[in-house]
């Protein structure tokens, strides 16, 4: 068996995973999130969510499940989430967002997120994310419902969106081999992989027919790092956008990724950056645009020709106030 029929062999039982093993990552990002589940890496179908889902059920850095031997001052564990040079035009964007550090208006953040699927599945529609300054995260897909969801105290600000959002924030300014831990690692409870990732993997091949399967490689745990980070700083931007600090920490973030690039862009009129993400194994990219000014995302696109999905979106970024919201008035 090669490596990408060891590769597809894992990501035809990660359903039957996710439902039969009480994994912690699994579980509190289905008990935040159980009525989406969003089109930015994770819900892009086919290859896009099995490979990030595969990330969900190994181990990606210091956690508690088993480590392989150190070779030589780096474990695999380091080599994955250290911090290489970030791209030079995110970087720089990241650095006016933290050097000019406005006051807000308002209290809180809406993102207005307009979904439309041309090829797979899931129905286009538009997706409505309310992040108060204080922490709370609320979301619907119906406009009319978000002043209910707020009244009946639907927070969603926990777990996975405070950890997240906590380690973009710490990456605006810190360091940044920490804060891409803290990211990767934000979908798990406590902020850590679960026990016995890497027994599950190894258990699944080998029902999948894999006599001997290999044991996670550096390179395997860097290309699950970059996918995890990727999937859960893009996440947090379409969520918490809104707030000057978690942009720029986004920014730092995904400069680190080596799938990866930035090129000039026009979107509107107005000068953009066209950021392109290659961390899955099969030729699923995803393009990001964001303004050149601001960093406030803008676009959206997911392609997977592997499995014929694709997905555009646009972003309405504002500043409101909770209680505006509360009356309907946005």
């Amino acid at each position: 068996m090669n490596d990408n029929e060891v590769w597809d062999a894992v990501r035809q039982t990660l359903s039957d995973v996710q439902m039969d093993r009480p994994v912690e990552a699994i579980e509190q990002r289905g008990r935040a999130r159980r009525r989406k589940r969003r089109v930015l890496g994770l819900a892009a179908g086919g290859g896009v969510a099995a490979v990030a889902a595969l990330a969900l059920v190994l181990p990606m850095a210091t956690g508690s499940g088993p480590a392989p031997a150190p070779t030589g001052p780096d474990n695999h564990a380091e080599a994955a989430t250290r911090a290489p040079a970030g791209n030079t035009k995110l970087v720089s964007l990241a650095a006016n967002l933290t050097a000019d550090d406005p006051s807000l208006p308002g209290d809180a953040s809406l993102i207005i997120e307009k979904v439309d699927v041309r090829r797979g599945t899931v129905p286009s529609r538009t997706r409505y994310h309310l992040y108060t300054d204080s922490g709370q995260y609320y979301y619907t897909e119906a406009r009319k419902e978000l002043p209910r969801v707020i009244a009946r105290g639907e927070n969603l600000g926990n777990g996975f969106h405070t950890r997240g959002v906590a380690a973009a924030r710490y990456a605006a300014t810190g360091d940044l081999t920490k804060a891409r831990e803290q990211m990767i690692n934000s979908v798990y409870d406590n902020g850590k992989p679960p026990t016995g990732a890497e027994q599950d993997r190894m258990k699944i091949l080998r029902q999948k027919g894999v006599a001997n399967p290999s044991p996670l490689t550096d390179q395997d745990r860097k290309n699950i790092a970059a996918n995890h980070l990727w999937v859960n700083s893009v996440d947090v931007l379409s969520a918490a956008g809104g707030d000057p600090k978690v942009r720029a920490g986004v920014l730092r973030l995904t400069s680190t990724i080596p799938g990866v690039t930035v090129v000039d862009s026009t979107t509107g009129g107005q000068p953009s950056l066209t950021i392109t993400a290659k961390v899955w194994t099969d030729d699923t990219q995803h393009v990001l645009t964001i303004n050149a000014q601001n960093g406030v995302p803008i676009s959206s696109e997911v392609n997977s020709p592997e499995t014929g999905t694709f997905f555009a979106e646009t972003f309405e970024v504002s500043r409101v106030t909770v209680a505006d919201i509360k009356t309907g008035r946005f």
